[in-house]
C-alpha cells in the first residue's frame, strides 16, 4: 500500500490521541475509481476527522458531490446534489466464531438524525473507499425529480407525454381516463 497523505485504508490503531483530519477531492484522485459508477466525472469533496474515543473511534465530517440522474416525471437530465453529514462511531470487534450466535433487537436509531450512527469492523483497517461509496449510494433517491425552480417545465413536459399504452381494442388511440380496469369486464373465461 502506498503511503499517501490521505490513504484509502486507515489503520485505526495508528491514529494520534487528538485525532487526524482527512480530505479527499477529485484532484488528488484517491476516491475517483471507487465513486466512478455513482458520480461519473462530477467533482466531490470529502472532509472528516477520525478521533479515538475509548475503545472506539469517532468519525465526524461532511461530503458533497453531484449525481447525473434523470427526472422520474419528465425524463430530463439533471444534476442531483448530494450533501451528507458524516457522524459515525466505529467499533472494532472480533468476528463471530463458528458455532457462536449473534442476535440484536431491532432498534429505531436509524430514524434519529441528531446522534451518531455506528459501524462494526472486524479489524483495525477502515476502508474509506467502501464507506464513502455507500454514503453516496444511499443518498440516491428512488424517484429523482427536477429541482423546484424547474417544476413548471417538468409539469408541462409531463402533460405532453402521450400514453398510447393505455389504449385498448376498439378505442385504439383513445386513452382510458375514468377506469383503467374497465377492459376487464369485456374479458370472459372459457371453461
Amino acid at each position: 500500500m502506498k503511503n499517501r497523505a490521505n490513504p484509502t485504508e486507515i489503520v485505526l490503531k495508528d491514529l494520534p490521541l487528538d485525532g487526524r483530519d482527512f480530505t479527499y477531492v477529485r484532484e488528488t484522485g484517491e476516491l475517483n475509481e471507487a465513486l466512478k459508477d455513482l458520480i461519473h466525472d462530477n467533482d466531490y469533496q470529502v472532509k472528516f476527522r477520525l478521533t479515538p474515543v475509548g475503545n472506539a473511534y469517532s468519525l465526524k465530517g461532511e461530503m458533497t458531490t453531484q449525481m447525473d440522474l434523470q427526472c422520474s416525471k419528465c425524463a430530463s437530465d439533471l444534476k442531483f446534489p448530494v450533501a451528507a453529514k458524516l457522524n459515525e462511531l466505529i467499533v472494532v470487534e472480533e468476528p463471530v466464531g463458528k458455532g457462536d450466535q449473534f442476535s440484536r433487537a431491532n432498534h429505531a436509531h436509524e430514524l434519529q438524525d441528531s446522534g451518531p450512527d455506528y459501524l462494526m469492523l472486524e479489524n483495525e483497517g477502515f476502508k474509506v473507499t467502501d464507506y464513502i461509496h455507500e454514503v453516496v449510494a444511499l443518498a440516491e433517491p428512488i424517484q429523482p425529480t427536477c429541482p423546484p425552480e424547474n417544476a413548471a417545465e417538468c409539469a408541462t413536459a409531463l402533460q405532453n407525454i402521450e400514453r398510447d399504452w393505455l389504449s385498448v381494442g376498439e378505442g385504439a388511440g383513445k386513452t382510458i381516463k375514468a377506469n383503467p380496469f374497465q377492459v376487464l369486464e369485456k374479458m370472459k373465461l372459457k371453461g
